[in-house]
């Protein structure tokens, strides 16, 4: 089996030398997605929402780059600098996921790739078909 590279234009992780994803068969694997523009620029700084709302959509982006959506997601892991932030990400699924929820493993960490970094969100996601309840 091979590994397709998911790309998107412009890749905002090509000067890092980081992959988007991969696709696997029927599985779709991407890179922890921050909050930062299709340029790599910072977005919310110090926002966590907005940071959180961007990760996602370069999440959905990603994944739509590789044929797929949000609503084929079947587990995520959210990296947070703060457990504070648990309510928020509770509102950020309540607004990019419907029933059936995907996996989750919900992380705090000391910190993220740059310090003005307050979430990191990677995903699994399938690549054809449906998640049903």
């Amino acid at each position: 089996m091979d590994a397709q590279r998911i790309t998107v234009d412009p890749d905002p992780f090509k000067p890092f030398f980081i992959s988007q994803g991969f696709r696997i068969g029927d599985l779709i694997l991407l890179s922890g997605q921050v909050g930062i523009d299709d340029s790599g620029n910072a977005v919310g700084v110090g926002d966590f929402d907005a940071q959180a709302d961007q990760a996602m959509c370069n999440v959905q982006r990603a994944l739509q780059a590789a044929g797929s959506d949000v609503d084929r997601i079947v587990k995520v892991t959210i990296y947070v600098t703060d457990m504070a932030y648990r309510p928020n990400v509770f509102a950020l699924r309540q607004r990019w996921f419907k029933e059936p929820y995907p996996a989750d493993t919900f992380v705090a960490v000391a910190a993220l790739g740059r310090p003005d970094r307050l979430i990191e969100i990677d995903a699994t996601a399938l690549a054809d078909g449906h998640v049903l309840a």
